[in-house]
């Protein structure tokens, strides 16, 4: 889908709200190909949404009321009769785009058996849940981690730190002083997203798509960066090699795999049989420690420390004895992942 020639690099002011509670702020909004870009009236871009994901939730004294979000948290109110129109009209080719797909859609389940059957035979040395799960795009894998990390956060006593729910999961890259560790491991271009949060569970935890859920507990039980260093190695290690993935299909099994594939939602009552299976994936699965080794090596960080620290989240003795003869730094003199000042600032970024 792409917009009207008469639509492109139109722009205007509108009025966002990240939540009906919070004050309304003024933004530039840009119409593209198949999003709207939301920027800061210094152009700085906060996020883009979806014109096909786009609802109209009726008028307020601004205007037009638009929404990405289904639980309608964040909103735009925007009285731009331009805007309006271009939006209407793309968003109308869109609709029409996404009923064709889901007749087409109608047919897939039998077809991905059919697949399924004959790549028994064709696809003999490919199992059957790494063909299943190369059928989920990368940008389901993307929305599954989300609804996997907005439920675990509904815990009482769970929290994100720096990031508003939902709609801010979509759009944060992480929290900064995490990227900043991050960036010492050199991921390349498929970059986790590292956000930071408190609840009751593994020090980690690794999602199927770029998110990640780095524990405030974990932090503040750590003595020093180099340990957080380490569970952000083995959560882009098990992000690079598809880990969470197969957990997530093995999890599902053939029929839910499929249904995933065809649907592109994962269904609410699987989110705790998933969510378990990923926390123990994440603590107990050696198979991404290789590769995080790999990471701190180039990075000349330790991974003594993040042994240490899994010792106390109760991982495997012989996971724990791997990383730490798998140690190339030793005691020899490396930089810090975060001088003090900063390290002292993200052990206070949750409090």
């Amino acid at each position: 889908m792409t917009a009207l020639d008469q639509y492109q690099r139109l722009e205007a002011v509108a009025l966002w709200r990240s939540s009906p509670d919070e004050d309304p702020r003024e933004v530039v909004v840009s119409f593209g190909n198949a999003t709207l870009t939301l920027m800061s009236m210094e152009e700085e871009p906060w996020g883009h949404w979806s014109l096909a994901a786009l609802e109209e939730l009726g008028s307020d004294e601004h205007g037009l009321v638009l929404t990405p979000d289904p639980d309608c948290q964040e909103t735009l109110s925007l009285d731009d009769r331009d805007m309006i129109s271009a939006i209407r009209a793309v968003r109308g080719d869109a609709l029409r785009e996404i009923v064709e797909r889901r007749r087409i859609k109608l047919l897939a389940p039998a077809l991905l058996f059919l697949v399924v059957l004959i790549g028994a035979v064709l696809l003999a040395r490919q199992p059957i849940a790494t063909f299943l799960m190369q059928r989920v795009d990368d940008v389901t894998w993307e929305r599954v981690a989300i609804a996997l990390a907005t439920d675990r956060m509904q815990a009482e006593d769970a929290r994100f730190c720096r990031v508003n729910g939902t709609a801010g999961l979509r759009t944060s890259r992480g929290h900064p002083l995490l990227l900043r560790i991050h960036g010492r491991l050199d991921p390349g271009a498929t970059a986790i997203r590292p956000v930071l949060a408190r609840f009751d569970g593994p020090p980690v935890l690794s999602l199927p798509g770029a998110l990640v859920l780095l524990n405030a507990n974990a932090v503040d039980l750590s003595d020093q960066p180099e340990q957080i260093a380490g569970l952000l190695a083995l959560a882009q290690a098990r992000y690079d090699l598809k880990l969470d993935r197969q957990v997530v299909t093995q999890t599902l099994g053939l029929i839910g795999t499929v249904r995933l594939a065809a649907s592109e939602v994962l269904p609410r009552a699987r989110h705790d049989d998933v969510l378990e299976a990923l926390i123990s994936a994440g603590l107990r699965d050696p198979q991404a420690d290789s590769a995080a080794l790999r990471l701190l090596t180039v990075a000349q960080l330790p991974s003594l420390p993040v042994s240490l620290l899994l010792n106390e989240y109760g991982a495997p003795r012989a996971r724990i004895e791997t990383l730490q003869a798998g140690d190339s730094i030793g005691p020899a003199v490396y930089t810090p992942a975060l001088d003090d000042a900063d390290w002292l600032r993200l052990k206070a970024a949750c409090d």
